[in-house]
């Protein structure tokens, strides 16, 4: 490829969490930036629970409007029983018109947005944009990837595919209101769980399996439908359009950065291994990456941003990372279709069991 006329500081793919937070940072640090989003509409698709803790309004700005309820916490379930209720209060979100607020924060802040736009291939700091039958080469000194667990960025950054979960959600009606997040823990879902996240009087209902079973997928949420229909949680009838998506589960990718790339939130492994968590941690990696590219800015290349962005992210999330990557090898390795076994391994590899943090 060759370098055109068309160039900018900063470079952000991916217009979700990750991008957004990065790209307004980034933007009010004074630097020419660009944020590529492949889909016509900002936060369409959503493909999560929608759950933040209350600690996100610290990183990112939250409307009224951008919050579906108010939680508690999060009650667990192994095997249909309730076995746990954690206090941990936070928002499930309107993610659509959140996501879209953040980006016009993003252009607020004189960032330059393209949608409908894919990057079809990354030359050193030259990248190939696409857009229908049209496509052009733009440049950048620095390409920050927030897109998504199969990442163009991550993967020329020579990182390896990623351990992966898969998820399917609806949205259903709730027969009465819930104030607890509910985790459902069952043999038949392996190496994940189903949920069930209120938004008032409807609920996101989902599953989330291994991604090698992705085959089982839609009758695994089938399943959990009929039961929580049956245990009255959720009315009978129509439900939404299917929804899901991909959701690392190794943890944090090998590189993090080089001397021009960076990768954060989802391309980065920024999604917590055992709860499958992204949201937060996408907000505090995007921030984090924009930090490190406007240091070494100010800095004239003293401060090395692959140095400084790669230590940053590995103090926030590496040790708890590493601990509930090991929980999950752990638990998937051991299975079992055995109640009262299946029962004391979720136990050990569940956040809300104090065995989780005993070991």
């Amino acid at each position: 490829m060759k370098t055109t006329s068309e160039h900018y500081d900063v470079i952000v793919v991916g217009a979700g969490p990750a991008g957004c937070i990065a790209a307004k940072r980034l933007g009010q640090g004074g630097l020419k930036v660009l944020m590529i989003e492949q889909r016509r509409v900002i936060g369409s698709n959503v493909q999560c629970a929608e759950f933040v803790p209350l600690t996100i309004s610290r990183h990112a700005a939250l409307r009224a409007s951008d919050i579906a309820q108010h939680v508690q916490g999060i009650k667990t379930f192994i095997n249909g029983k309730l076995v746990s209720t954690l206090r941990a209060p936070g928002y499930v979100l309107n993610r659509v018109l959140w996501d879209e607020y953040q980006a016009q924060l993003a252009k607020a802040a004189g960032v330059s947005i393209m949608t409908a736009t894919r990057v079809s291939g990354i030359d050193g700091k030259d990248l190939r944009v696409s857009n229908g039958a049209q496509s052009r080469e733009i440049s950048a000194d620095f390409i920050l990837g927030c897109d998504g667990p199969r990442s163009i960025v991550s993967k020329k950054l020579e990182n390896e595919p990623q351990e992966m979960c898969v998820a399917l959600q609806v949205e259903r009606m709730l027969t009465k209101p819930l104030d607890h997040a509910e985790i459902y823990f069952d043999p038949a879902y392996y190496g994940g769980y189903a949920w069930v996240f209120p938004k008032g009087k409807t609920a996101n209902v989902g599953v989330a399996i291994h991604a090698s079973y992705k085959d089982k997928l839609k009758s695994a949420l089938a399943d959990f439908c009929r039961k929580t229909v049956s245990m009255g949680v959720i009315q009978a009838g129509a439900a939404s359009v299917a929804t899901g998506g991909l959701i690392p589960a190794g943890g944090l990718v090998k590189n993090l950065a080089n001397d021009h790339m960076l990768v954060a939130g989802d391309a980065a492994g920024c999604t917590h291994p055992i709860t499958g968590a992204g949201i937060m941690n996408a907000v505090v990696s995007g921030d984090l990456a924009a930090r490190a590219v406007i240091l070494q800015v100010s800095s004239s290349g003293r401060e090395q941003v692959s140095k400084n962005y790669t230590r940053t992210l590995l103090e926030e999330y590496g040790t708890q990372f590493t601990i509930a990557s090991d929980r999950l090898m752990s638990r998937n390795q051991r299975w079992t279709d055995n109640q009262e076994e299946f029962s004391a391994l979720i136990r050990r590899s569940w956040i809300a069991f104090p065995e989780y943090y005993m070991q």
